[in-house]
């Protein structure tokens, strides 16, 4: 995902992508022969909410390039809030919680190998 953060200094607010990875811990109360959900199931829900965002530039709606780009026929993304690592975390937590219905209780996403942020609500 691209994108570019103007409260993040010089370097984070010129446009760039990342190549995220998301980690997501759920707690299940409940169990039937010793599974609580099938993984293949959690993937059901959880992939369409990260999906999304894959292979887009990813804007804070009052970021003055979304007028621009949309004029210019780009396909982008637009969120309440600038796009830092954890602003996104904290975004992609609710949404799974929210959306997918999920008892996730721990999310990490890393924007590069050594720069990992986690949220625990």
């Amino acid at each position: 995902m691209g994108h570019r953060n103007k409260e993040a200094g010089i370097k984070c607010g010129r446009l760039h992508g990342h190549t995220y990875d998301v980690v997501c811990t759920f707690a299940f109360n409940t169990m039937t022969n010793g599974v609580t959900m099938l993984f293949s199931d959690i993937d059901n829900k959880v992939e369409p909410i990260v999906k999304q965002y894959d292979h887009y530039f990813l804007f804070y709606e009052k970021d003055p390039l979304v007028d621009v780009l949309r004029m210019e026929g780009e396909l982008i993304k637009t969120v309440p809030f600038e796009t830092s690592a954890e602003n996104m975390a904290i975004w992609l937590f609710k949404e799974i919680k929210n959306e997918a219905k999920l008892p996730i209780i721990k999310i990490e996403l890393s924007e590069t190998k050594s720069s990992t942020v986690i949220y625990e609500e």
